[in-house]
Parts: C-alpha cells; structure tokens; sequence
C-alpha cells in the first residue's frame, strides 16, 4: 500500500498493488486506488513484462445461452482495440485504460457507458437518443448471454489475454489465438525504435505483395514459438537451447560428456545492472547430438550469474520427432536437451505444449516434468485460484494429481518431444540409438510456414541467389 493524491478532493488517499501471473500469459500489476475522504474509487492495470515480440489477435464466440463463456477473463491494454462484429461495435486503442475484466464486464460497462448521457441527448438530439437506446439493449442482451455474438481483442503490443478453459489453449474451439508481425507503423506507435534496413525491407515485402494483400497484417499459424507466458528470446538459428540460474549449471550439467579444450573470456554486460561483466563460452560435443556452445556470465558487481547453451553448426536439414518410452527409474534420469524451438506431448496427461513453452532446458526426464507441472501451476491461478468454479479447481486438482503417478512411475508413460530444427536430444541407452528399444528419433520435413518462420527460406534465397550471380559473372 503506498499513499496517493486524490485527484477528486485533493485529499490523501490510498493505493494498493498486487503482482498477479496470467496463465499462458504474462504478469500484471493490478492498481486499486480508494479515498476515505470523498470515497473515490478507481482501478487500473500495468504490465510487468515487456512488450511481446508479436502481436496478437483473439476471437472468442460465445454462443446464445452461455453462462460459462461470459465468466472468461480477459486482459485489455491501452494499445488493444476490442470489436464485436455482430453490432458493429469498436473500442479504439488508446480510448480507456488497460483493465482486467470478464467478457460479461465488458458488455455491461460499453451498455452504462453509452447510456450516461441520455437524458440530455433525449432533450437535444431525440432521434439519435432513440438509437442508442436500441443499440445499449443489444448490449445488455449481449451482456445476459441472451443472444450469441463475437468478442475480438487485437493487440499490437502482445500485452492483452482471453482466458481458455482449456488446457492446451490451441484446442479450446470457442477461442482462436492468431500471432502476426507487428508493421512499422504499428512498432512506432508502441515506442519501438524499427532500423532504416528493417524498414526498408518491410516496405518492399509490402511492396511485392501489395496485388495479393488482403489484410494490412500477416498472420502466422497459431503453432507460434512465441505462444505462452514463458517463451525466451528470439527462436531462430543459433538460438539459446538451455538456461540455468547459476553460472557453470549448464556446464556441470554437460561435463558429464567432454571437458574443454579452451575456456575463451571476453568482456561482456550484466543484464540484471548493466555493469561490465566477463564472459566464458567453450565448446564441447555431446553423442548423437552434435556441437554446442555453452557460455556463462558472471557480475562482480551485483553478483548476477547466468548461463546458457547454444546449438553449433548449422541447422538440420530434417525436424527431428523423439519418442521416449519410460518405464523404470532408468528412464526418469535420462538427460534431456529441450531447445526454444520445441514442444513437449504427453499423451498420459492429454498436454501438448506449444513450440518454444518454457524455453530452452538442459535438465532429466524427471526435471523436465517437474518443470511443465511447476509452469502450469505458476500460471493456473484462474483455474485452480479463488476466481475459480468449484468444478474447475475439482478437474484440475485430479490433473494435477497425475504427475504424482508420473513420479512414481504407476504407469509406463511417453514423452514426445517435436522440434523443428533438430535441436532435441534424449540421452540413449546404448551405443546405437536405434538398439534402443524403448528411444525412437523420427526425421520428418519441415512444411513452408516453419521454413518460412525460422528464417530457413530467406537463407535458401540468399543462397540462389548468391549462385546465380556466380553463374552470371
């Protein structure tokens, strides 16, 4: 609680904050100001994280009759515009404060909103009076779930949230998550600084395909990398597969398999306080895996220590699809590589992550549920919270239950783990991975849309090119 003027009667009042995790989403400062004085409330939502790397686009349909859908929450920042098709019906970015409402909230504050002045507009301007009542009746049986509509939220800056009542939120078929490309107009708006070659390259893609555009934003699969509340950096080539909370975890974690030949130092930033900080970063091979990079920062000054694992060489040529059976104790202490750019099924706990959930992590078959079951439970509070229905926190209770099974291994279950660029390892048991009968590694080709989004057709062009401009010299 912090003390604040109020702006009504210039009195002292008072302002409380709560840090609160969305799940699949990200944390919020919720701010509630009350005066004791003139008893003026308000409330107000800030966002503790940084601004998404894409933008993001729900639809969620709510259908005549739907209690359920009008109790979803839903997170709306200033840089948001909400639309609801069927009454043709807008609210503009930048036109009300960031908030944390329900869809029924929504509906019934855009209908008192609307109905404020009426009374004056019934004395000056009776006919438009007389549309707006008939237009807030929609909004209240919009609001009463009395008639089905449509609720879209596009947010440029990424910072805006419709709850799913499902698990995997990829399958709730009542809300769909579209991720797309910010513009230049659009990173402007959002304070973003976009260099003169990211412009210049944005203008003529928009230039090429200015006859075929149909909307002004390219959208991309929902199989997103950037998808969840816990993606990290950007997921392209040569990007970070591992993290740790100490420096040399992930070297310890790796040293099992070969020491380094060299140790190279080079200066480096703290990112925690900016200061000058010293860099390590050697090179080792793990079996059946390949190269990595592995690199440590540590802060004299604020005692900051990070680490990180990085794939070397180049990319693979196939997506790599590893199916690991587990059957015993053997099995939950198998290493596990899970790069930024790979999912996680389990088909025993019906979960399926998307691409690049929880980020890169060098860790156990064991320590790689405890992770997924720490994740889900750090971001599940609408589900399992006090917000929650009673049938809701019984089903996820009983959900959370399994990984108990899990642990003690009641049950043989799979671990699949889908990467698109190969950058995935399970440790195998023998020499060869295919004399492991309980390990398979399937290659599969990797479509357009993810050659297109890891940056695979542009170096393929580049590489044409380059050969054409030979032949022609």
């Amino acid at each position: 609680e912090v003390g604040s003027l109020c702006l009504r009667c210039h009195e002292k009042g008072t302002t409380r904050l709560l840090m609160l995790d969305i799940p699949h989403f990200r944390e919020i400062v919720l701010m509630a100001f009350e005066c004791p004085h003139c008893h003026e409330r308000n409330s107000e939502v800030q966002f503790a994280g940084l601004i998404g790397e894409k933008g993001r686009k729900y639809a969620l349909r709510v259908e005549e009759g739907d209690l359920r859908a009008m109790n979803r929450q839903v997170v709306k920042s200033d840089f948001a515009t909400l639309r609801v098709p069927e009454l043709e019906f807008e609210i503009q970015a930048g036109t009300q404060k960031a908030q944390l409402t329900t869809v029924e909230g929504i509906m019934s504050s855009a209908a008192k909103n609307l109905a404020a002045g009426q009374e004056e507009r019934r004395q000056q301007y009776p006919e438009v009076a007389e549309k707006i009542d008939a237009f807030v009746a929609k909004l209240e049986l919009c609001a009463e779930a009395k008639m089905a509509f449509s609720v879209e939220v596009d947010d440029p800056s990424g910072n805006s949230y419709v709850e799913s009542y499902s698990q995997d939120p990829s399958q709730d078929e009542k809300l769909a998550i579209t991720y797309y490309e910010r513009t230049r107009e659009q990173s402007e708006a959002l304070g973003l600084k976009v260099s003169e070659e990211e412009a210049q390259a944005q203008a003529e893609a928009q230039a090429e395909g200015e006859g075929e555009r149909v909307e002004e934003v390219p959208e991309i699969s929902p199989d997103d990398p950037y998808h969840g509340p816990n993606s990290r950096g950007i997921v392209a080539p040569g990007s970070s597969v591992a993290r740790g909370d100490s420096a040399f975890a992930v070297e310890r974690a790796l040293g099992k398999y070969t020491s380094p030949e060299e140790v190279m130092s080079f200066p480096g930033t703290c990112h925690a306080c900016g200061e000058d900080a010293e860099t390590r970063m050697f090179v080792t091979k793990i079996p059946f895996f390949g190269e990595v990079i592995v690199m440590s920062n540590s802060c004299d000054k604020c005692g900051c220590k990070s680490s990180e694992v990085k794939p070397g060489g180049g990319v693979s040529e196939k997506g790599h699809k590893i199916r690991l059976n587990v059957t015993d104790e053997i099995d939950m202490n198998r290493d596990v590589i899970k790069s930024d750019s790979s999912s996680v099924a389990i088909p025993a706990l019906d979960l399926t992550t998307s691409l690049g959930a929880m980020g890169g992590l060098v860790t156990t078959v064991e320590g790689l549920l405890k992770e997924i079951e720490k994740t889900m439970k750090s971001t599940g509070r609408f589900q399992i919270g006090d917000s929650a229905s009673d049938d809701d926190k019984e089903k996820w209770n009983e959900w959370f239950g399994k990984f108990t099974d899990l642990f003690s291994l009641k049950e043989p279950f799979v671990i699949e783990l889908d990467d698109p660029l190969g950058h995935c390892f399970v440790t195998p048991l023998e020499d060869k991975i295919e004399d492991d009968d309980r390990l398979t590694v399937e290659e599969y080709e990797r479509t357009p849309e993810q050659d297109l989004e890891y940056g695979i057709t542009q170096m393929k062009l580049n590489q044409e090119l380059e050969a054409k401009d030979d032949i022609d010299a």
